[in-house]
């Protein structure tokens, strides 16, 4: 169900998400007034909304927090490809000017590259990790490795190949923990609850429409709140996700590089 959700345009599940806040809202609050049509006594009224006070707090709070929980998660999975990226541009460089003996370990590279691209990329939507990236990169250690440094030049070289190659795993390793982060299923039970108390306490108004409108507004905005929450959560899935740009870009740039390096000499 949840991936689903994730998989329909913005606009489609803002109207989803919004409409089924509203229905709950405004649909409930006419329901029990349809069933109770007695007018509440004003000491009802005046308990209902300072309790409403009191959960929309507790709620408000958990809610701000997770909201800047995810955006930081969000924000760490975003930080992450990009600086995978360019640990692995760098890496590339390094592997082309040291000489021609490169060619195996910048040919895994490319490797690599493509199958982030082509086979893992899909998968980090549900936290997966691709098994050719894996391969490629496990290939890609082994073809470093058998080079062999033969001046000083080679030496410093061939040790800042070995510290980008490094780099590479752990921002890879901080890429793939950001797509296995997200809220507990007791959060979302917690704020649901809480969320549906809140807008019940509402439902001792009358039945105007200015109330309805009220409602709305209210059902509304913790519609919205939730709905930023779910898709934020989940950085490499739905339409608000982490794009692959900064490693696509990263083929052409392979082939200028292989191309000024041949030039040059």
């Amino acid at each position: 169900m949840l991936d689903a959700y994730l998989n329909l345009p913005l606009w489609l599940s803002s109207i989803l998400v919004l409409g089924l806040a509203v229905t709950v809202g405004v649909g409930g609050h006419l329901a029990v007034r349809a069933l109770i049509p007695k007018r509440a006594p004003k000491q009802e009224t005046e308990l209902a909304v300072a309790l409403m006070g009191v959960v929309a707090a507790f709620i408000g709070i958990m809610l701000a927090f997770a909201a800047v929980q995810v955006w930081e998660d969000y924000g760490t999975a975003d930080k992450a490809v990009a600086q995978e990226a360019a640990a692995i541009s760098e890496l590339y460089r390094d592997l082309t000017v040291y000489g021609d003996e490169t060619a195996k370990a910048r040919a895994g590279v490319k490797s690599y590259v493509h199958a982030v691209i082509e086979d893992e990329w899909p998968r980090l939507a549900k936290g997966e990790p691709g098994p050719k990236a894996v391969e490629s990169l496990i290939v890609l250690f082994h073809d470093v490795s058998e080079i062999q440094p033969r001046t000083p030049r080679d030496t410093v070289i061939y040790g800042e190949v070995f510290k980008k190659l490094n780099e590479v795993v752990e921002h890879r390793r901080t890429r793939m923990i950001a797509s296995r982060a997200a809220l507990p299923g007791l959060f979302w039970l917690v704020v649901a609850t809480g969320a549906g108390v809140i807008v019940a306490y509402t439902f001792v108004f009358p039945a105007t429409p200015m109330n309805s409108l009220i409602i709305a507004g209210l059902a509304m905005a913790l519609g919205l709140i939730f709905m930023f929450i779910l898709d934020v959560d989940h950085p490499f899935a739905g339409a608000y996700r982490v794009e692959n740009r900064e490693i696509r870009d990263l083929i052409p740039l392979f082939e200028t590089i292989t191309a000024t390096n041949a030039a040059q000499r």
